[in-house]
Protein backbone atom coordinates (compact mmCIF):
# COMPACT_ATOMS: atom_id res chain seq x y z
CA UNK A 1 0.00 0.00 0.00
CA UNK A 2 1.27 3.71 -0.84
CA UNK A 3 1.00 6.49 -0.56
CA UNK A 4 -0.63 6.96 -3.91
CA UNK A 5 -2.90 4.55 -3.07
CA UNK A 6 -3.94 6.05 0.17
CA UNK A 7 -4.20 9.84 -2.01
CA UNK A 8 -6.62 7.90 -4.75
CA UNK A 9 -9.14 7.39 -1.90
CA UNK A 10 -9.26 10.01 -0.24
CA UNK A 11 -9.60 12.07 -3.41
CA UNK A 12 -12.81 9.45 -4.09
CA UNK A 13 -14.42 11.11 -1.08
CA UNK A 14 -12.61 14.51 -1.24
CA UNK A 15 -15.20 14.88 -4.78
CA UNK A 16 -17.84 12.99 -2.85
CA UNK A 17 -17.63 15.40 0.38
CA UNK A 18 -17.39 18.91 -2.28
CA UNK A 19 -20.68 17.24 -3.61
CA UNK A 20 -22.03 16.67 0.12
CA UNK A 21 -21.02 20.20 0.84
CA UNK A 22 -22.87 21.51 -1.74
CA UNK A 23 -25.93 19.28 -1.17
CA UNK A 24 -25.68 20.51 2.50
CA UNK A 25 -25.57 24.23 1.38
CA UNK A 26 -28.53 24.08 -0.69
CA UNK A 27 -30.78 22.07 2.25
CA UNK A 28 -29.25 24.53 4.88
CA UNK A 29 -30.18 27.71 3.15
CA UNK A 30 -33.47 26.23 1.90
CA UNK A 31 -34.69 24.63 5.06
CA UNK A 32 -33.66 27.53 7.34
CA UNK A 33 -32.59 26.77 11.08
CA UNK A 34 -35.96 26.02 12.81
CA UNK A 35 -36.76 23.42 9.97
CA UNK A 36 -33.14 22.04 9.53
CA UNK A 37 -33.60 21.37 12.92
CA UNK A 38 -36.48 19.15 12.42
CA UNK A 39 -34.19 17.60 9.17
CA UNK A 40 -31.16 17.19 11.30
CA UNK A 41 -33.85 15.33 14.26
CA UNK A 42 -34.82 13.09 11.20
CA UNK A 43 -31.02 12.26 10.22
CA UNK A 44 -30.33 11.54 13.91
CA UNK A 45 -33.12 9.03 13.64
CA UNK A 46 -31.89 7.54 10.36
CA UNK A 47 -28.78 7.33 11.95
CA UNK A 48 -29.52 5.36 15.01
CA UNK A 49 -31.59 3.09 12.62
CA UNK A 50 -28.30 2.75 10.58
CA UNK A 51 -25.61 2.58 12.85
CA UNK A 52 -27.60 -0.15 15.62
CA UNK A 53 -29.01 -2.41 12.70
CA UNK A 54 -26.89 -2.04 10.06
CA UNK A 55 -23.57 -1.13 10.72
CA UNK A 56 -22.59 -4.54 12.99
CA UNK A 57 -23.52 -6.46 9.50
CA UNK A 58 -21.72 -4.32 7.72
CA UNK A 59 -18.09 -4.34 10.07
CA UNK A 60 -18.58 -8.33 10.63
CA UNK A 61 -18.31 -7.96 6.49
CA UNK A 62 -14.98 -6.31 6.55
CA UNK A 63 -13.91 -8.00 9.25
CA UNK A 64 -14.74 -11.78 8.25
CA UNK A 65 -14.63 -11.31 4.07
CA UNK A 66 -10.81 -11.53 3.75
CA UNK A 67 -10.40 -13.59 6.68
CA UNK A 68 -12.21 -16.79 6.35
CA UNK A 69 -12.57 -19.41 2.84
CA UNK A 70 -16.79 -19.19 2.35
CA UNK A 71 -16.25 -15.75 1.05
CA UNK A 72 -19.72 -15.90 -1.09
CA UNK A 73 -21.80 -17.21 1.97
CA UNK A 74 -20.37 -14.40 4.79
CA UNK A 75 -21.43 -12.02 2.10
CA UNK A 76 -24.94 -13.56 0.81
CA UNK A 77 -26.00 -14.35 4.61
CA UNK A 78 -24.36 -10.80 5.59
CA UNK A 79 -26.72 -9.43 2.69
CA UNK A 80 -30.12 -11.31 2.66
CA UNK A 81 -29.69 -10.07 7.11
CA UNK A 82 -29.41 -6.21 4.96
CA UNK A 83 -32.61 -6.12 3.19
CA UNK A 84 -34.97 -8.35 5.64
CA UNK A 85 -33.74 -5.92 8.44
CA UNK A 86 -33.84 -2.93 6.18
CA UNK A 87 -37.91 -4.16 4.96
CA UNK A 88 -39.03 -4.45 9.12
CA UNK A 89 -37.22 -0.71 9.89
CA UNK A 90 -40.07 0.36 7.16
CA UNK A 91 -42.70 -1.35 8.26
CA UNK A 92 -42.44 -0.36 12.07
CA UNK A 93 -41.42 3.13 11.21
CA UNK A 94 -45.03 3.19 9.30
CA UNK A 95 -47.04 1.62 11.71
CA UNK A 96 -45.57 4.05 14.51
CA UNK A 97 -46.87 6.91 12.50
CA UNK A 98 -50.10 5.55 12.11
CA UNK A 99 -51.20 5.13 15.35
CA UNK A 100 -49.20 9.11 16.24
CA UNK A 101 -46.35 7.41 18.47
CA UNK A 102 -44.18 9.08 16.27
CA UNK A 103 -41.80 12.08 18.85
CA UNK A 104 -40.83 13.81 15.33
CA UNK A 105 -42.78 15.96 13.18
CA UNK A 106 -45.17 14.57 10.40
CA UNK A 107 -43.97 12.04 7.82
CA UNK A 108 -40.00 12.44 9.65
CA UNK A 109 -39.80 9.19 11.13
CA UNK A 110 -41.04 6.60 7.88
CA UNK A 111 -38.51 9.01 5.58
CA UNK A 112 -35.77 8.53 8.09
CA UNK A 113 -36.52 4.79 8.32
CA UNK A 114 -36.28 4.73 4.38
CA UNK A 115 -33.32 6.30 4.01
CA UNK A 116 -31.63 3.93 7.34
CA UNK A 117 -32.57 1.25 4.74
CA UNK A 118 -30.88 2.62 1.55
CA UNK A 119 -27.96 3.79 3.32
CA UNK A 120 -27.27 0.25 4.83
CA UNK A 121 -27.71 -0.93 1.64
CA UNK A 122 -25.23 1.25 0.24
CA UNK A 123 -22.86 0.61 2.93
CA UNK A 124 -22.63 -3.00 2.91
CA UNK A 125 -22.50 -2.42 -1.03
CA UNK A 126 -19.57 -0.38 -0.62
CA UNK A 127 -17.86 -2.35 2.03
CA UNK A 128 -18.06 -5.24 0.03
CA UNK A 129 -16.41 -3.37 -2.90
CA UNK A 130 -13.39 -1.92 -0.36
CA UNK A 131 -13.15 -5.75 1.19
CA UNK A 132 -12.66 -7.51 -2.22
CA UNK A 133 -10.16 -4.59 -3.55
CA UNK A 134 -12.50 -3.82 -5.96
CA UNK A 135 -11.56 0.33 -5.84
CA UNK A 136 -13.57 1.24 -8.74
CA UNK A 137 -16.79 0.13 -7.75
CA UNK A 138 -16.05 1.39 -4.56
CA UNK A 139 -15.47 5.22 -5.63
CA UNK A 140 -18.45 4.80 -8.16
CA UNK A 141 -21.19 4.34 -5.24
CA UNK A 142 -19.75 7.26 -3.50
CA UNK A 143 -19.54 9.42 -6.25
CA UNK A 144 -23.19 8.30 -7.61
CA UNK A 145 -24.70 8.46 -4.41
CA UNK A 146 -23.05 12.31 -3.61
CA UNK A 147 -24.27 13.24 -7.60
CA UNK A 148 -27.91 12.03 -6.44
CA UNK A 149 -28.15 13.62 -3.27
CA UNK A 150 -27.65 17.29 -5.12
CA UNK A 151 -29.71 16.51 -7.75
CA UNK A 152 -32.65 14.74 -6.17
CA UNK A 153 -32.27 17.31 -3.03
CA UNK A 154 -32.33 20.18 -5.61
CA UNK A 155 -35.39 18.81 -7.37
CA UNK A 156 -37.46 18.23 -3.96
CA UNK A 157 -36.03 21.72 -3.08
CA UNK A 158 -38.01 23.03 -6.09
CA UNK A 159 -41.51 21.20 -5.03
CA UNK A 160 -41.25 21.89 -0.98
CA UNK A 161 -38.87 23.06 1.65
CA UNK A 162 -39.81 19.99 3.54
CA UNK A 163 -37.66 18.07 5.62
CA UNK A 164 -39.61 14.56 4.81
CA UNK A 165 -38.98 15.39 1.09
CA UNK A 166 -35.32 15.75 1.30
CA UNK A 167 -34.91 12.82 3.95
CA UNK A 168 -36.63 10.76 0.64
CA UNK A 169 -34.44 12.60 -1.82
CA UNK A 170 -31.11 10.84 -0.17
CA UNK A 171 -32.96 7.86 0.07
CA UNK A 172 -33.39 7.77 -4.10
CA UNK A 173 -29.73 8.62 -3.89
CA UNK A 174 -28.80 6.00 -2.25
CA UNK A 175 -31.07 3.44 -4.18
CA UNK A 176 -29.83 4.78 -7.60
CA UNK A 177 -26.26 4.16 -6.71
CA UNK A 178 -26.35 0.74 -5.50
CA UNK A 179 -28.46 -0.29 -8.68
CA UNK A 180 -26.08 1.55 -11.40
CA UNK A 181 -23.15 0.00 -9.73
CA UNK A 182 -24.49 -3.44 -8.93
CA UNK A 183 -23.23 -7.03 -9.59
CA UNK A 184 -25.17 -9.82 -9.77
CA UNK A 185 -23.47 -11.70 -7.00
CA UNK A 186 -24.14 -9.60 -4.85
CA UNK A 187 -27.77 -11.01 -4.80
CA UNK A 188 -27.30 -14.76 -5.09
CA UNK A 189 -29.49 -15.94 -1.93
CA UNK A 190 -26.89 -18.20 -0.24
CA UNK A 191 -28.14 -18.09 3.45
CA UNK A 192 -25.54 -20.26 5.27
CA UNK A 193 -27.00 -21.59 8.45
CA UNK A 194 -23.54 -23.01 9.50
CA UNK A 195 -22.03 -19.31 9.56
CA UNK A 196 -24.14 -18.20 12.36
CA UNK A 197 -22.24 -18.57 15.38
CA UNK A 198 -19.25 -16.66 14.07
CA UNK A 199 -21.18 -14.22 12.71
CA UNK A 200 -23.09 -13.69 15.97
CA UNK A 201 -19.75 -14.01 17.97
CA UNK A 202 -19.03 -10.60 16.30
CA UNK A 203 -22.17 -9.21 15.50
CA UNK A 204 -23.84 -9.05 18.40
CA UNK A 205 -21.44 -7.31 20.99
CA UNK A 206 -20.93 -4.76 17.88
CA UNK A 207 -24.73 -4.26 18.49
CA UNK A 208 -24.30 -2.37 21.79
CA UNK A 209 -20.94 -1.23 20.47
CA UNK A 210 -22.87 0.61 18.05
CA UNK A 211 -25.85 1.97 20.30
CA UNK A 212 -23.20 3.51 22.17
CA UNK A 213 -21.70 4.80 19.77
CA UNK A 214 -24.70 6.54 18.29
CA UNK A 215 -25.05 7.60 21.57
CA UNK A 216 -22.14 9.11 21.88
CA UNK A 217 -22.71 10.92 18.20
CA UNK A 218 -25.84 11.85 18.05
CA UNK A 219 -26.87 12.31 22.29
CA UNK A 220 -25.39 15.83 21.55
CA UNK A 221 -28.58 16.99 19.28
CA UNK A 222 -31.47 15.21 21.67
CA UNK A 223 -29.92 16.83 24.79
CA UNK A 224 -29.97 20.39 22.86
CA UNK A 225 -33.22 19.73 21.28
CA UNK A 226 -34.35 19.94 25.45
CA UNK A 227 -32.16 22.86 26.63
CA UNK A 228 -31.73 25.22 23.64
CA UNK A 229 -34.46 27.00 20.62
CA UNK A 230 -34.77 25.08 17.66
CA UNK A 231 -33.39 27.78 15.70
CA UNK A 232 -29.78 27.44 17.41
CA UNK A 233 -29.96 23.44 17.27
CA UNK A 234 -30.29 24.32 13.45
CA UNK A 235 -27.23 26.32 13.55
CA UNK A 236 -25.08 23.77 15.74
CA UNK A 237 -26.55 20.72 13.62
CA UNK A 238 -25.39 22.62 10.11
CA UNK A 239 -22.50 23.67 11.72
CA UNK A 240 -21.41 19.70 13.24
CA UNK A 241 -22.48 18.32 9.65
CA UNK A 242 -20.35 20.20 7.91
CA UNK A 243 -17.93 18.93 9.78
CA UNK A 244 -18.61 15.55 9.49
CA UNK A 245 -18.52 15.70 5.59
CA UNK A 246 -15.63 17.18 5.24
CA UNK A 247 -12.79 15.64 8.25
CA UNK A 248 -14.57 12.41 9.05
CA UNK A 249 -14.53 11.84 5.31
CA UNK A 250 -11.18 12.21 5.11
CA UNK A 251 -10.69 9.52 7.76
CA UNK A 252 -12.36 7.07 6.78
CA UNK A 253 -11.27 7.76 3.05
CA UNK A 254 -7.66 6.76 4.88
CA UNK A 255 -9.23 3.75 6.99
CA UNK A 256 -11.11 2.23 3.53
CA UNK A 257 -7.37 2.10 1.71
CA UNK A 258 -5.76 0.79 4.51
CA UNK A 259 -7.68 -1.41 6.90
CA UNK A 260 -8.76 -4.52 4.23
CA UNK A 261 -4.81 -5.00 3.70
CA UNK A 262 -4.44 -4.90 7.76
CA UNK A 263 -7.24 -7.60 8.03
CA UNK A 264 -5.37 -9.85 5.41
CA UNK A 265 -2.03 -9.55 6.76
CA UNK A 266 -3.25 -10.35 10.15
CA UNK A 267 -5.81 -13.10 8.46
CA UNK A 268 -2.61 -14.52 6.90
CA UNK A 269 -0.64 -14.84 10.30
CA UNK A 270 1.73 -12.25 9.22
CA UNK A 271 1.89 -10.15 12.59
CA UNK A 272 5.30 -8.47 11.64
CA UNK A 273 3.20 -6.90 8.11
CA UNK A 274 0.06 -6.07 9.73
CA UNK A 275 2.43 -3.95 12.23
CA UNK A 276 4.12 -2.07 9.32
CA UNK A 277 0.99 -1.23 8.10
CA UNK A 278 -0.54 0.02 10.79
CA UNK A 279 2.76 2.14 11.07
CA UNK A 280 2.51 3.40 8.05
CA UNK A 281 -0.84 4.04 7.87
CA UNK A 282 -0.51 6.32 11.25
CA UNK A 283 2.10 8.08 9.75
CA UNK A 284 0.23 8.97 6.14
CA UNK A 285 -2.85 9.68 8.60
CA UNK A 286 -1.16 12.49 10.78
CA UNK A 287 0.52 13.61 7.31
CA UNK A 288 -3.21 14.26 5.81
CA UNK A 289 -5.16 14.93 9.07
CA UNK A 290 -3.44 16.85 10.99
CA UNK A 291 -2.73 19.94 8.43
CA UNK A 292 -6.85 19.04 8.06
CA UNK A 293 -7.80 19.87 11.39
CA UNK A 294 -5.79 22.97 11.75
CA UNK A 295 -6.70 24.62 8.57
CA UNK A 296 -10.37 23.84 9.03
CA UNK A 297 -10.50 24.91 12.63
CA UNK A 298 -9.23 28.34 11.48
CA UNK A 299 -11.65 28.62 8.33
CA UNK A 300 -14.88 26.63 9.49
CA UNK A 301 -16.66 30.02 10.43
CA UNK A 302 -16.04 31.94 6.73
CA UNK A 303 -16.89 28.82 5.21
CA UNK A 304 -20.46 28.87 7.26
CA UNK A 305 -20.48 32.00 6.52
CA UNK A 306 -20.53 31.76 3.29
CA UNK A 307 -22.02 28.54 2.46
CA UNK A 308 -25.13 28.49 4.65
CA UNK A 309 -25.92 32.48 4.87
CA UNK A 310 -25.96 35.53 7.79
CA UNK A 311 -27.83 33.16 10.17
CA UNK A 312 -24.35 31.55 10.75
CA UNK A 313 -22.81 34.76 10.37
CA UNK A 314 -22.58 35.23 14.27
CA UNK A 315 -21.22 31.81 15.93
CA UNK A 316 -19.80 31.52 19.53
CA UNK A 317 -15.81 32.06 18.97
CA UNK A 318 -14.92 28.54 20.58
CA UNK A 319 -17.77 26.61 18.65
CA UNK A 320 -15.22 26.02 15.71
CA UNK A 321 -12.75 24.68 17.02
CA UNK A 322 -14.63 22.48 19.53
CA UNK A 323 -16.28 20.41 16.97
CA UNK A 324 -13.78 20.51 14.58
CA UNK A 325 -11.37 18.73 16.98
CA UNK A 326 -14.04 16.67 18.44
CA UNK A 327 -14.60 15.42 14.98
CA UNK A 328 -10.90 14.40 14.12
CA UNK A 329 -10.30 13.06 17.59
CA UNK A 330 -13.61 10.61 17.31
CA UNK A 331 -12.03 9.75 13.61
CA UNK A 332 -8.71 8.99 14.66
CA UNK A 333 -10.05 6.70 17.37
CA UNK A 334 -12.77 4.51 15.08
CA UNK A 335 -10.70 4.43 11.84
CA UNK A 336 -7.21 3.92 13.87
CA UNK A 337 -6.89 3.57 17.43
CA UNK A 338 -9.44 0.69 17.63
CA UNK A 339 -7.83 -1.25 14.67
CA UNK A 340 -6.05 -3.92 17.02
CA UNK A 341 -9.02 -4.40 19.14
CA UNK A 342 -10.81 -5.26 16.17
CA UNK A 343 -7.89 -7.53 14.59
CA UNK A 344 -8.03 -9.38 18.21
CA UNK A 345 -12.07 -9.53 18.28
CA UNK A 346 -11.90 -8.02 21.46
CA UNK A 347 -15.46 -6.60 21.05
CA UNK A 348 -16.79 -6.21 24.58
CA UNK A 349 -13.51 -4.27 25.64
CA UNK A 350 -14.24 -2.12 22.75
CA UNK A 351 -17.92 -2.04 23.92
CA UNK A 352 -15.97 -0.83 27.15
CA UNK A 353 -14.52 2.30 26.22
CA UNK A 354 -17.35 3.76 23.96
CA UNK A 355 -19.60 3.63 27.05
CA UNK A 356 -17.14 4.88 28.93
CA UNK A 357 -16.80 8.34 26.47
CA UNK A 358 -20.44 8.29 26.22
CA UNK A 359 -21.57 8.44 29.53
CA UNK A 360 -18.67 11.44 29.66
CA UNK A 361 -19.59 13.12 26.64
CA UNK A 362 -23.43 13.48 28.28
CA UNK A 363 -22.66 14.43 31.47
CA UNK A 364 -20.57 16.95 30.62
CA UNK A 365 -23.05 18.47 28.15
CA UNK A 366 -25.57 18.29 30.75
CA UNK A 367 -23.40 20.27 33.18
CA UNK A 368 -22.17 22.81 30.25
CA UNK A 369 -25.09 22.99 27.99
CA UNK A 370 -27.39 25.13 30.15
CA UNK A 371 -24.12 27.32 31.48
CA UNK A 372 -22.42 27.57 27.24
CA UNK A 373 -24.93 26.62 24.88
CA UNK A 374 -24.37 25.41 21.85
CA UNK A 375 -20.69 25.45 22.78
CA UNK A 376 -20.92 23.57 25.83
CA UNK A 377 -22.51 20.28 23.58
CA UNK A 378 -18.95 20.84 21.44
CA UNK A 379 -17.20 21.06 24.70
CA UNK A 380 -19.22 17.54 25.84
CA UNK A 381 -18.44 15.99 23.00
CA UNK A 382 -14.25 16.51 22.25
CA UNK A 383 -14.29 15.43 26.45
CA UNK A 384 -15.75 12.11 25.72
CA UNK A 385 -14.28 11.73 22.25
CA UNK A 386 -10.43 12.07 24.10
CA UNK A 387 -10.92 9.51 26.79
CA UNK A 388 -12.54 6.89 24.07
CA UNK A 389 -9.10 7.56 22.50
CA UNK A 390 -6.93 7.69 25.03
CA UNK A 391 -8.65 4.05 26.34
CA UNK A 392 -8.40 2.24 23.27
CA UNK A 393 -4.74 3.32 22.98
CA UNK A 394 -3.77 1.44 25.77
CA UNK A 395 -6.24 -1.38 25.13
CA UNK A 396 -5.13 -2.38 21.91
CA UNK A 397 -1.16 -2.12 22.95
CA UNK A 398 -0.88 -5.30 23.30
CA UNK A 399 -2.16 -6.35 19.69
CA UNK A 400 -0.29 -4.08 17.53
CA UNK A 401 1.47 -0.70 18.59
CA UNK A 402 1.11 2.60 17.65
CA UNK A 403 4.27 4.05 16.73
CA UNK A 404 5.45 7.28 14.65
CA UNK A 405 8.87 8.88 14.18
CA UNK A 406 9.47 11.44 16.73
CA UNK A 407 11.56 13.25 13.72
CA UNK A 408 8.56 12.95 11.17
CA UNK A 409 5.49 13.74 13.74
CA UNK A 410 7.70 17.05 14.64
CA UNK A 411 8.14 17.61 10.93
CA UNK A 412 4.33 17.49 10.28
CA UNK A 413 3.64 19.73 13.31
CA UNK A 414 6.12 22.98 12.67
CA UNK A 415 4.49 22.65 9.09
CA UNK A 416 1.08 23.09 10.71
CA UNK A 417 1.85 25.89 12.89
CA UNK A 418 3.66 27.40 9.87
CA UNK A 419 0.63 26.94 8.38
CA UNK A 420 -1.65 28.04 10.53
CA UNK A 421 0.26 31.29 11.61
CA UNK A 422 -0.66 31.96 7.61
CA UNK A 423 -3.89 31.50 7.73
CA UNK A 424 -4.63 33.31 10.58
CA UNK A 425 -1.96 36.43 9.67
CA UNK A 426 -4.40 37.00 5.82
CA UNK A 427 -7.77 36.98 6.06
CA UNK A 428 -9.32 38.43 2.62
CA UNK A 429 -12.72 38.03 2.45
CA UNK A 430 -15.71 36.31 0.09
CA UNK A 431 -15.04 33.07 -1.45
CA UNK A 432 -12.14 33.97 -3.66
CA UNK A 433 -10.67 34.87 -0.92
CA UNK A 434 -11.46 32.07 0.99
CA UNK A 435 -9.97 30.05 -1.64
CA UNK A 436 -6.49 32.01 -1.90
CA UNK A 437 -6.35 31.49 2.14
CA UNK A 438 -7.03 27.42 1.14
CA UNK A 439 -4.52 27.34 -1.69
CA UNK A 440 -1.46 29.65 0.63
CA UNK A 441 -2.27 27.03 3.76
CA UNK A 442 -1.95 24.29 1.34
CA UNK A 443 1.21 25.80 -0.17
CA UNK A 444 3.19 26.72 2.91
CA UNK A 445 2.34 23.22 4.33
CA UNK A 446 4.25 21.32 1.60
CA UNK A 447 6.95 23.67 1.19
CA UNK A 448 7.95 23.39 5.28
CA UNK A 449 7.57 19.56 4.51
CA UNK A 450 9.57 19.20 1.74
CA UNK A 451 12.34 21.99 3.51
CA UNK A 452 12.25 19.38 5.99
CA UNK A 453 12.09 16.22 4.10
CA UNK A 454 9.55 14.80 5.62
CA UNK A 455 9.78 10.79 4.84
CA UNK A 456 12.31 11.39 2.46
CA UNK A 457 9.97 13.97 0.12
CA UNK A 458 13.06 15.85 -1.47
CA UNK A 459 14.04 12.40 -3.00
CA UNK A 460 10.63 11.32 -4.12
CA UNK A 461 10.11 14.43 -5.69
CA UNK A 462 12.85 13.88 -8.08
CA UNK A 463 12.13 10.08 -8.55
CA UNK A 464 8.64 12.13 -9.77
CA UNK A 465 10.13 14.66 -11.92
CA UNK A 466 12.38 11.82 -13.28
CA UNK A 467 10.04 9.51 -14.20
CA UNK A 468 7.98 12.78 -16.27
CA UNK A 469 10.93 13.94 -18.05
Amino acid sequence: MSLRASVAYIAVRAISGVLSVGALSLFVRGLGPEQYAHFALGLAAAALASTVVMMPLNTTLARLYADVEARQSVLATLLDLVLALGLVLCVVALLVERVGASWLAPWILPAAALLAAAQGVLDFSAQHANSALESRRYARLLLVRSVGVVVFGAVAMSFSAYAPAILLAMALACAVSVAVSMRKRLFWREFDGFLAPRIASFALPLVVTCALSYTLQWGDRYLLMRYVPMIELGRYSALADLTQQTLVLVCSGLGAAWYPRIVQAWGRGQRNEAQRLLSRYALIGILIVLPAAVGFSVLLAPTASLLFGQAYADLPSALPMLLVFAAVIGACKSFYFDVPMLLAERMWRLAGGIALSAFASLAIMAWAVPWYGISGAALGLICGQSLGLVYSFFMGRDVLQHAVGVRQLCSVIAACVLMGTVLLSWQPGGIVGLLLRIAAGVFTYGLTLLALDFDEARARLAAMLKKLQ
